[in-house]
């Protein structure tokens, strides 16, 4: 292992190098990012500013264009919980000097609401082998795929909310699955998603309400009863006030007909 990872750091290195002599950008290195489908990429300095972000990460940031990026951090554009998630995942990286690999955690996806995805990261290296900044990815998490492997009550809670949540899931039942008392339940969702155990199952519902709306001719009623909602006025209820548009104008927004 310690062979691996001073092997790790000479090709860094000489990586590192090889760009400073060819005057090659950020921007060439992450085109290998652009055509893979969902992926995004991502580089921080040591302040934990965002640096550089390909244009699909760009997008999620709902940003246009990259200088209103500058200087900005994970808590300019995240709750704060998810964002001193990513700063402590951030710090390990620099700590570490090693790679952060298949982190699970709640990521902006492509309607723009919190939805699961892994994150790589990847410590950077000056040519004395210091620690200069971070580069990474983040790709959808796919469940017939990808497993977390997180096994405590949470885990536990969350898991039975991603299998169940198109049905009547109530709080009661996540205390059960989690063999955690209420207090301690909300307490960690708090802390790890930034949002209660009953908002995550809502944001649940309204993210596959969201690809069902893009992906289908599904009327509203439908989709509200498939998707976990007492009814289309409770959906669109819930669904305006997350996404600040009704399910049908998100609908045409998309260009979906």
């Amino acid at each position: 292992m310690k062979n691996f990872q001073q092997n790790s750091l000479l090709t860094t290195k000489f990586l590192h190098n090889w760009f400073e002599d060819q005057n090659s950008s950020a921007a060439q290195l992450s085109l290998i990012f652009e055509n893979i489908p969902g992926v995004s990429f991502f580089i921080k300095d040591l302040n934990h500013r965002l640096i550089f972000v390909n244009e699909s990460l760009l997008l999620r940031f709902g940003l246009e264009t990259e200088r209103e990026l500058e200087g900005k951090t994970d808590f300019d554009l995240f709750p704060p919980r998810l964002a001193e998630h990513f700063r402590r995942e951030d710090r390990l990286v620099f700590e570490t000097k090693k790679p952060r690999l298949n982190i699970l955690e709640l990521f902006f996806n492509k309607q723009g609401l919190p939805g699961w995805c892994l994150t790589n990261k990847y410590p950077m290296f000056d040519s004395d082998g210091n620690v200069t900044g971070i580069m990474g990815t983040v790709r959808p998490h796919d469940d017939g795929e990808l497993k977390w492997e997180r096994e405590d009550g949470i885990g536990r809670a969350v898991g039975l909310i991603r299998q169940k949540f198109r049905k009547d899931l109530a709080i009661a039942d996540l205390v059960q699955e989690s063999e955690l008392n209420h207090r301690k339940l909300h307490r960690g969702f708090i802390e790890l998603f930034g949002i209660a155990p009953m908002q995550f199952i809502t944001r649940t519902r309204i993210e596959a309400a969201c690809d069902d709306l893009l992906t289908t001719n599904k009327k509203l009623a439908v989709i509200a009863k498939e998707n976990g909602f007492y009814d289309q006025s409770s959906f669109t209820q819930h669904f305006r006030r997350q996404m600040k548009v009704t399910p049908l104008k998100y609908r045409k927004q998309k260009g979906f007909a």
